[in-house]
């Protein structure tokens, strides 16, 4: 939210929470008035009505919610943020054996079943190789130490 807010100019009170289902709950609630939650999290809340979803950090509309425009499409052009799950392995396990799980992981995600249950929850199965990934975490990190010095977090 904070990163949100500095690139886009704007100033709100920070509320911070641990995990997801209590800022959820207080949106909901109307205790306060908005919330940055991951599709999985929204979109059941959204479908019953009980929040209304502004708009989605990625560079694309959702396909589980098309109605939902993106941040550039709202008029903050440049801000993308996505929030994912991925596997890790100790540095020291063998690249052969990374690479087969990768290989795994990249063909479940492919099956069609598997990926329809998965954007049931608003889950859009990468299944990237393992270079992609490191990419993508290192990207994630500049941007993220971004939000850091934004929050004024400072190590003790």
């Amino acid at each position: 939210m904070l990163l949100f807010l500095k690139r886009a100019g704007l100033e709100m009170t920070p509320v911070s929470y641990k995990g997801g289902a209590a800022p959820l709950a207080d949106v909901v609630a109307g205790h306060v008035p908005i919330y940055f939650a991951t599709l999985s999290e929204a979109v059941s809340q959204a479908r019953g009505g009980a929040i209304r979803l502004l708009a989605v950090s990625s560079e694309s509309r959702v396909p589980q919610i098309p109605d939902v425009p993106t941040f550039a499409e709202s008029g903050f052009p440049g801000f993308k943020v996505l929030t994912w799950n991925g596997l890790m392995a100790p540095a020291a396990v063998p690249k052969e054996t990374i690479d087969r799980i990768a290989k795994e992981v990249s063909r479940a995600v492919k099956d069609a079943k598997f990926a329809e249950r998965l954007a049931a929850f608003g889950i859009d199965p990468l299944g990237n190789t393992p270079v992609e990934f490191a990419a993508m975490i290192a990207a994630d990190i500049a941007m993220w130490g971004e939000a850091i010095k934004i929050a004024g977090v400072q190590e003790k």
